[in-house]
């Protein structure tokens, strides 16, 4: 199942208001910045064997305690995902999230599924994503879901859950990064694409974006997005890359998925003395 309609609807908005205002010329100087790309914060996870069985229905978290209340709502959700726990079973959720688990259900049963294990939680505050290893009928694949909190008088309770997309677990593992393209080329696209999906997430400032122009970066930069809980607690990544020569410049389309949905983002390159880098955004459809 796909994001409900408004989230991905302020998805596409953000990255296609960002390609729209970045449409800028090549500028005459390159604008090269490398820096570490942003980690989430990891919590270890436990026993391998099996995810520990969740207390019955707590009205809501502790105060003070939203990991470990995020981290009981993830585990005890993996389990329901697996069918090893009835959707009543889940602690602390509202009327509001609980009708987005019936609506979704456990993996369907085409999967054969064997296993759902979480294996890490990243997030803050709020917003927690919920990373699970699955073992079905195609193999051993990773996904997420994501869990946003409410305050309430006695902690929190679980206000929204945007579950895994079935179709991406029972889709064929798309081909490595085409080939496409001189090898600089492609690392420069890679490193631009990756960095720019970070900013518009929310992962990421204006200056940690790589192998841009100057004024690329500043376009970009010009109009910070306003970026949802439920869409920061989001990971995307590129699934696919083609390049396509174009006058003197190379032209980048990149497939990219946030576990959730899929979209592209079409940049422009030209070489800069020794390097490649990304001089304007075009806008996807």
């Amino acid at each position: 199942m796909s994001s409900p309609p408004r989230t991905r609807t302020i998805k596409r908005s953000l990255l296609a208001g960002l390609c729209v205002l970045a449409v800028a010329a090549a500028a005459m100087q390159p604008g090269r910045t490398r820096t570490p790309e942003h980690a989430g914060e990891l919590t270890r996870p436990g026993p391998t064997s099996a995810i520990a069985q969740p207390k019955r229905n707590p009205p809501s978290a502790p105060r003070g305690q939203p990991r470990a209340f995020a981290a009981a709502v993830a585990g005890a959700y993996a389990r329901y995902l697996a069918n090893q726990l009835s959707a009543r079973q889940l602690p602390g959720f509202t009327p509001q999230a609980m009708m987005m688990v019936r609506r979704s259900g456990p993996l369907p049963a085409r999967l054969h599924v064997t296993e759902v294990r979480l294996t890490s939680l990243t997030g803050g505050g709020n917003s927690w994503t919920a990373h699970v290893a699955i073992v079905h009928a195609h193999g051993r694949q990773a996904t997420t879901a994501q869990i946003v909190l409410t305050p309430t008088g006695g902690g929190s309770m679980v206000l929204e859950l945007v579950p895994p997309d079935p179709d991406t677990l029972i889709a064929p593992t798309p081909p490595a990064l085409g080939p496409t393209g001189p090898a600089p080329v492609r690392r420069a696209a890679l490193e631009f694409t990756q960095s720019f999906l970070d900013y518009t997430y929310g992962h990421a400032t204006a200056r940690q974006l790589r192998d841009l122009t100057p004024t690329l970066r500043a376009a970009i930069a010009s109009n910070p997005p306003q970026v949802p809980a439920a869409i920061r607690a989001l990971r995307p990544r590129i699934a696919s890359l083609t390049l396509t020569p174009q006058h003197g410049a190379w032209l980048a389309e990149a497939n990219v998925t946030d576990g959730q949905d899929t979209d592209q983002v079409i940049s422009l390159l030209h070489r800069l003395d020794r390097d490649w880098l990304a001089f304007a955004l075009r806008s996807a459809g």
